[in-house]
């Protein structure tokens, strides 16, 4: 079977929860680790022999270009070593919810070059009216302000949220649906994505679309070997490298316009509240073990949780046989 990367992100997670983590991933999988050691200590795990700590790693901040630079780090480290087909990209709070050779058969059969969940914003008014004003204009700029403000016109005060593309996308309230200010919005929106709205620049157009969805990817190596292969100084990260929130956009993006086969990703994210996951808690088994995919986040950071360690053990070691994927043992 496929031989498989992980790269791990961590910063503040407790050290035991991420051994626990990488135990879960079997013996013979490759391990990428990217430990920011401004959170917290690095986590002592050196004695792993399928383990490797990323050599140079960056001081992160959630909504910052940084996490996309750890991301790179990790694929950069990672694609050193040539004796892997596949990179799966997890991070402190993920857990699998299957077997990690259930995953690899997955794999095995698959016909896609990378597992992303995303969604073009020039397509999809929902996407495009909630993040748009991120994913069109760089941060404390006068067009991020003004894509703010046609967004508030849209949304309201008070929006509603649907969960989708391992993302929390803001609604309008019904009653402001077919309002005069919700229409003006999205025309003028409409015309942002297409370029053509006066003083906002950005590098999309009819050619380069715009995509958005959950940082947590995976992808065979010739697609990891693209995003890798994209210049520092290219259009695409210099313009996301002043995007609020740009591990939400830019990996999207790449492989959304690479011309690679995309299926959806292999993650199942909890709840949003707001911008961020909410924790699974125990209830959320039966929705785990259900789940088609193969890794969940966020769990809880106690390796003693309840859930994670029932998850371990009832789904990755003992993993009942309910497709054609699952343990059969």
């Amino acid at each position: 079977m496929m031989k498989l990367a992980f790269g791990i992100l961590s910063a503040r997670e407790d050290p035991a929860a991420i051994g626990q983590l990488i135990a879960s991933l079997g013996p013979h999988s490759l391990i990428f680790a990217h430990h920011d050691v401004s959170k917290s200590p690095a986590p002592v795990l050196h004695h792993r022999p399928n383990l490797r700590l990323v050599r140079e790693p960056v001081r992160t901040h959630w909504g910052a270009w940084s996490l996309c630079e750890a991301i790179l780090r990790l694929l950069r480290d990672a694609l050193a070593d040539p004796d892997w087909g596949y990179f799966q990209l997890l991070s402190g709070s993920c857990l699998p919810i299957k077997r990690i050779d259930a995953f690899q058969r997955f794999l095995d059969d698959a016909d896609t070059d990378a597992n992303v969940d995303m969604v073009a914003l020039d397509e999809d008014p929902v996407a495009m009216m909630s993040h748009g004003y991120r994913a069109y204009a760089q941060a404390d700029t006068t067009g991020h302000r003004v894509l703010r403000k046609l967004r508030r016109w849209y949304l309201g005060d008070h929006p509603h949220r649907v969960d989708r593309q391992g993302l929390g996308f803001a609604l309008p309230a019904p009653e402001r649906a077919g309002g005069a200010g919700a229409r003006i919005a999205l025309g003028s929106m409409r015309l942002v994505t297409a370029g053509s709205a006066p003083g906002i620049d950005h590098p999309f157009n009819g050619r380069l679309r715009c995509f958005a969805g959950s940082t947590w990817w995976g992808a065979r190596r010739a697609a990891c070997e693209y995003l890798l292969a994209q210049p520092d100084d290219g259009p695409l990260q210099r313009f996301f490298k002043r995007v609020s929130i740009p591990d939400e956009f830019y990996f999207q993006t790449v492989l959304g316009n690479s011309g690679f086969a995309i299926g959806e990703s292999n993650h199942m994210i909890s709840r949003f509240d707001d911008a961020h996951p909410t924790r699974l808690e125990a209830a959320a088994l039966p929705a785990l073990a259900a789940s088609p995919r193969f890794f969940a986040r966020k769990f809880p950071d106690d390796p003693t949780d309840p859930l994670r360690l029932e998850v371990l053990s009832r789904l990755v070691v003992r993993a009942p046989g309910r497709d054609r994927y699952a343990d059969t043992h």
